[in-house]
């Protein structure tokens, strides 16, 4: 059995979170003499975003199902495909990297599978999306490394990359925040899970009408992607906006103000209102949808990291979740991102500041995560310190 995994993983994503918007500042100021979207795009994929996403995961999961956590040595493997995967990008070769992150994925699925098949109770029916979304994350990391390589048209680039944003993480978001997003918000008591222990009976798995509608629902999601991105069917845009709504609204009730109100409340209400702005502004304004995608990107998901990491250092490592009612951390993430996120959106409607917006949103953005990165990391430190 090895360390709580988000101990390796969430100070590794701060890291690549930092690298991979490191690159517009110094472009800007003149360290670099170029710079290459499509780096930045896997660094944050595959390196930042991933990066909470298997922390989150591989301490979650075993939690869910009452199974032990991975091994030291998985979780070691699956950090350096990571790395490899980022630095690879970093340098430009998209081949290395991709192929490092096809193994990082692969490795997750393994070890998510194995939890899944010797668990000792069934985890909640929204984790069914948790399925799907790993699924999109497989065919993304392949067809990624396979244009990379030359092994299939550059036309599937943009399909590949968007299964991991608009598929993966979405789904991810939907399935995890489906959850546990009433839960931190006040809405609904938080779960208890069970202890990880000796063989015990398996329980039946669970397909019933909710199963079913969850998978429903993933699937069209994930369809309407594959359309829009591959078939060209850009109307598909609003089917996958109008899906992402109604699963927000009926499980998070974003409409009312949380029940709960702390800071890392109102962070996931915030970041959940911006992916349902984002969805629709993405749907109705094609023209602008990579810069209208960074609402998703840095208002959404980003938001999320924030507040989910904070919840899960402190109750997993043992300290006061009072911490999270005025958590002036999290606050200045929250508050520099916000900010960092209409500076960049903001860009395509300045041409003469472009660059000016893109260096402002990145140091913004980075002051934010390195402001709430040191206190997480110190937080991470104390609980190995005290060896729980």
């Amino acid at each position: 059995m090895g360390p709580n995994p988000y101990r390796i993983f969430f100070p590794l994503g701060i890291a690549f979170g930092l690298t991979g918007v490191s690159i517009w500042p110094l472009y800007y100021f003149g360290a670099t003499v170029g710079y290459s979207g499509r780096a930045h795009a896997l660094a944050q994929t595959n390196g930042f975003l991933y990066a909470f996403i298997a922390g989150f995961l591989l301490t979650a999961v075993p939690r869910f199902t009452g199974t032990a956590p991975p091994s030291r040595l998985a979780q070691y493997l699956l950090a350096a495909m990571l790395l490899v995967s980022v630095a690879a990008s970093e340098f430009q070769a998209f081949g290395v990297g991709t192929a490092a992150f096809v193994v990082a994925h692969f490795t997750l699925v393994v070890i998510v599978v194995r939890r899944f098949a010797r668990r000792r109770q069934n985890p909640p029916s929204t984790f069914v999306l948790i399925g799907l979304a790993l699924f999109a994350g497989a065919l993304g990391a392949l067809l990624n490394g396979a244009v990379a390589w030359e092994i299939a048209s550059p036309s599937l680039d943009l399909l590949g990359k968007r299964l991991l944003t608009e598929g993966m993480v979405m789904l991810l978001v939907l399935g995890v925040g489906g959850f546990l997003g009433p839960r931190l918000l006040g809405f609904a008591e938080l779960p208890k899970h069970a202890v990880p222990g000796g063989p015990a009976d398996r329980p039946a798995l669970r397909i019933g009408p909710i199963e079913r509608l969850w998978f429903a629902v993933g699937s069209i999601i994930l369809g309407a992607l594959v359309a829009e991105y591959g078939f060209g069917l850009t109307w598909m845009a609003v089917l996958r906006a109008a899906i992402v709504t109604g699963v927000i609204l009926g499980t998070l009730r974003i409409w009312r103000l949380p029940p709960v109100r702390t800071t890392l409340s109102w962070c996931i209400w915030t970041a959940h209102w911006l992916i349902v702005v984002s969805v629709w502004l993405v749907a109705f304004a094609p023209r602008y949808r990579v810069d209208f995608l960074h609402v998703l990107f840095i208002g959404g998901f980003s938001l999320l990291i924030l507040a989910v990491g904070t919840r899960v250092t402190l109750s997993h490592g043992g300290h006061d979740l009072g911490r999270e009612r005025r958590s002036w951390p999290l606050r200045i993430g929250l508050t520099l991102g916000l900010i960092a996120m209409l500076a960049r959106v903001g860009a395509p409607f300045a041409p003469r500041s472009y660059f000016d917006h893109l260096m402002f949103a990145g140091l913004l953005w980075m002051a934010g995560i390195l402001c709430w990165g040191i206190y997480i990391v110190g937080r991470i430190a104390v609980t190995r310190e005290a060896g729980s």
